[in-house]
């Protein structure tokens, strides 16, 4: 780190003249990350030094003092500085927000943790859609104004830079970041000096220090350990982003998630809402337990008051991708923090003899959510162990489907044309569909022409990559002519086996044959990383630059090297159809079309994630069946076979033959995309449904000395140590239409259950589609906790048919429980079984 008595800010605010020293704030909020005139003013300095770095505070420690004076000089830089500076005192002082006029009364934050944030290639602490996914939610926690703040580490070495051999294998590089050149400032304690958290790993204390990232008007605190005062190998903790070691692994999990707790403590934050994005930083509530058994209450209680005041985002939709650690290795690690603390605490995450981070969360959060609806519907059946006996449409894991910041990927040519034809509107009011109908008014051939601006801009970017990397391999070969009349194929994601990069290889020879028709040529551009440790990704990456290697298939499949934000902002606009193979159900949701469809490409994917909910039949094509049943490696073929077909059938004859249509399809693939996939709609979702019965909750939990926690946990103790004794002693139906139910509540009350009648008609493993639901009320009392439920309605009149099926249920109830079956508890009693 810099001195901290002068730090890197002060100095560049020193160094840069009167008039625009407001330059210096600027480049340390990444506000201009998406503001398109703010980095024209930072490339109006130095093109060519922010064409390689892309960093305002670098570019401004190494630009000359001579420079400075020009720019004093040139009318069209100051211009351009009054109005991004007047832009951006705007947004940071605004006369209201979305969310001040929609919540005026809440005063307490909103804390979200995730592993990784996706902001800019300036700040390289993410790999892949989590980051980006969690970027996008701090940017639009922004725009909408919430009282939001999110929580991170700062890796040293980031994640890899790629280079791509001769021979297609993937070439980690590890750069070491230096924070004092970076849009970082350190966090500084009272006395000045950098703030110090102490976090309990192992036997001993490990000191984090924490810098802290202004994103518009949302801070990112990140956490990172190396500092003198810890041992050698303390200090490597946060060397690399996703450390394979599991000793680092569970370090890092511990340093998020308590580590983030106490720096919020130390920073005399109080959160509300926690918002835990993955199941990484779910140590956070171990801690928060904790504390609050500190104040003396019981583990029931603080477990209340945690629990409600939680919100978990699942995003893995297979069991392998959910962090577990051997118990004892966490118990190691967690060693000086479980000191004299229940022993509960650590049985909360317990799965056998492995403590399941994922379940972790599930277990200390009221709100669950997976991150499409198909990927809900998916968690819900791998989760459903946890809720034995509860239908599985009705347990509590919801579905809030991803979105993408639209001002960070919409291309600056097509935000043109929504300005010119939508009106400004569209930029604070994303989310709303209806003006998105203003499409239309769009002449087809403006349309193009942006588009095709946008095929420019990427092709120079793919010509540029491959000029480097001959150049750094020493290959000597012309650079290849790309037509930008021609159809380009976009596929960009991480290179995990799962998503199939090689799909289109099944049959080369058909391959030859559709990429190389002289009448219609096609492009084919692959973009993506391999996670370090996962080989057969690699393998994977190396097989798709070899085929790009083929005589047949030189010059027209290319592979894009070191694909990171900037490369993926110029190619989700750049091609024509972006392509998506994963194997269903394995892609949660995917935000790549999302971004391609927002800029008019068209998406060509597997009915999986996002697209079951994107696709209309009108913005692209499915590949395979329009079906939401699990794929496995034997479907490969016939989703390949689909994929030709398409091609040769449908898609480039379209292109090629039928451009009215395709401009359509455009128009259409904006307007049913942009509104609905956006994270102004996301985040307006978790803050209506998750974040502000959240907040309620811990308004309620924690009044008055905490009077709610305690009710309710004298409630739970309450139901739970009766449960066992519960039950529907007997059911009576009279004359066909009255049915009686007898129930035993040894010592429970009628108000701390429900009593339902369960019916509809019987569909396969005994379940029962659709059914219909009736509360039973108004019980007599019949002594002994005994009590007579009795119901007269039409639910009965279907008594005599052989496909219609009745039970009762029967399970705890209590009006400030955030979902029925919370507590998991649940007892039936069948009709006619």
């Amino acid at each position: 780190m810099a001195d901290v008595e002068t730090p890197t800010h002060d100095l560049i605010r020193e160094k840069l003249p009167h008039p625009i020293k407001d330059l210096a704030d600027l480049a340390y909020n990444y506000w201009w990350s998406w503001n398109r005139r703010a980095t024209r003013l930072w490339e109006y300095i130095d093109p060519e030094h922010w064409e390689e770095h892309n960093n305002p505070v670098k570019l401004l420690l190494d630009v000359s003092e001579e420079r400075l004076e020009e720019l004093l000089k040139d009318d069209d830089f100051m211009n351009l500085y009054e109005l991004v500076m007047e832009q951006f005192r705007d947004y940071m002082d605004p006369d209201s927000t979305w969310f001040l006029t929609n919540y005026p009364k809440w005063d307490k934050p909103i804390v979200y943790l995730c592993m990784e944030y996706g902001i800019s290639r300036t700040l390289p602490i993410y790999s892949g859609g989590l980051g980006i996914l969690a970027g996008d939610h701090v940017k639009t926690a922004s725009d909408l104004g919430l009282p939001f703040i999110a929580i991170g580490l700062l890796y040293k070495h980031g994640y890899f830079k790629q280079e791509i051999d001769r021979d297609g294998r993937q070439i980690e590089i590890f750069p070491e970041y230096r924070p004092e050149e970076m849009p970082i400032k350190p966090v500084l304690g009272k006395d000045g000096k950098p703030l110090l958290i102490e976090v309990p790993i192992e036997d001993r204390i490990v000191y984090a220090r924490a810098s802290e990232v202004e994103v518009g008007r949302v801070k990112i605190y990140l956490l990172d350990t190396d500092v003198p005062e810890n041992s050698a190998d303390d200090r490597t903790i946060c060397d690399y982003l996703y450390n394979a070691e599991i000793d680092k692994r569970i370090k890092q999990e511990i340093l998020l998630g308590i580590g983030g707790m106490r720096l919020l403590k130390a920073l005399g934050i109080e959160p509300s809402v926690v918002h835990l994005n993955e199941g990484h930083p779910a140590f956070a509530n171990l801690q928060r337990i904790a504390w609050y058994m500190d104040e003396g209450l019981t583990f029931t209680e603080a477990l209340s008051i945690v629990r409600g005041t939680t919100v978990f985002t699942t995003h893995t939709p297979v069991p392998a991708g959910h962090d577990r650690f051997p118990i004892e290795e966490v118990r190691k690690r967690l060693a000086k923090f479980l000191e004299g603390k229940d022993e509960r605490l650590l049985e909360l995450g317990r799965e056998g003899n492995e403590i399941n981070m994922t379940l972790l969360a599930i277990r200390t959060s009221s709100y669950v959510n997976g991150v499409s609806k198909l990927h809900a519907e998916v968690s819900k059946r791998m989760w459903q162990n946890l809720w034995p006996g509860v239908p599985l449409d009705e347990i509590p894991i919801d579905g809030i489907t991803n979105g993408v910041h639209t001002m960070t990927w919409v291309h600056s040519e097509m935000r043109k044309l929504f300005d010119r034809y939508i009106g400004k509107a569209w930029r604070e009011h994303t989310n709303i569909e209806g003006l998105w109908y203003a499409i239309e008014r769009i002449p087809d051939e403006e349309l193009w022409e942006a588009h095709l601006k946008a095929k420019r801009e990427f092709i120079e970017l793919l010509k540029r990559k491959i000029k480097a990397r001959n150049e750094r391999l020493g290959i000597d070969e012309p650079l290849p002519e790309i037509d930008e009349n021609a159809l380009i194929i976009g596929f960009a994601r991480r290179f995990a086996t799962y998503k199939r990069a090689t799909l289109l290889f099944t049959d080369i020879e058909r391959l030859k044959r559709i990429l190389n028709d002289p009448e219609r040529p096609v492009y084919i551009v692959f973009g993506g990383k391999a996670h370090p440790m996962d080989e057969a990704g690699k393998e994977f990456l190396k097989k798709v630059y070899e085929v790009s290697q083929m005589p047949e298939f030189k010059g027209k499949i290319f592979v894009l090297e070191n694909y990171d934000m900037r490369s993926a902002r110029l190619m989700v606009a750049g091609v024509d159809l972006w392509l998506n193979t994963p194997r269903r159900p394995m892609e949660a949701s995917g935000t790549s079309g999302m971004k391609a469809g927002l800029n008019g490409v068209l998406n060509a994917s597997i009915y999986e994630g996002w697209w079951v909910e994107g696709y209309n039949g009108r913005n692209g094509w499915i590949i395979g069946e329009e079906s939401t049943e699990p794929e496995t490696e034997a479907d490969d073929i016939k989703d390949a076979e689909s994929l030709y077909n398409l091609l040769e059938r449908e898609i480039i004859p379209t292109y090629y033959g039928n451009r009215k249509r395709w401009i359509y399809m455009m128009k259409e693939s904006i307007k049913s995309i942009a509104p609905r996939f956006s994270t102004h709609r996301m985040v307006k979702e978790y803050m209506d449904r998750f974040y502000s019965k959240a907040m309620s909750n811990y308004i309620w939990l924690t009044r008055d000395n905490y009077v709610g926690a305690k009710e309710i946990a004298t409630w739970k103790d309450r139901v739970i140590g009766t449960w066992d004794n519960v039950s529907i002693e007997n059911v009576v139906i009279t004359d066909g239409s009255r049915l009686q139910v007898i129930i035993h509540l040894d010592g429970l009350k009628p108000e701390d259950v429900r009593l339902e009648l369960y019916c509809g008609v019987h569909a396969e493993e005994h379940r029962i589609e659709k059914p219909h639901i009736f509360e039973l009320r108004h019980p007599k009392e019949l002594g002994d906790g005994r009590w007579l439920y009795t119901y007269e309605g039409s639910a009965l009149r279907h008594l005599g048919d052989p496909c219609w099926h009745y039970a009762i249920r029967i399970y705890p109830h209590h009006e400030k429980l955030s979902h029925r079956f919370l507590l998991g508890l649940v007892k039936w009693r069948g009709l006619f079984e």
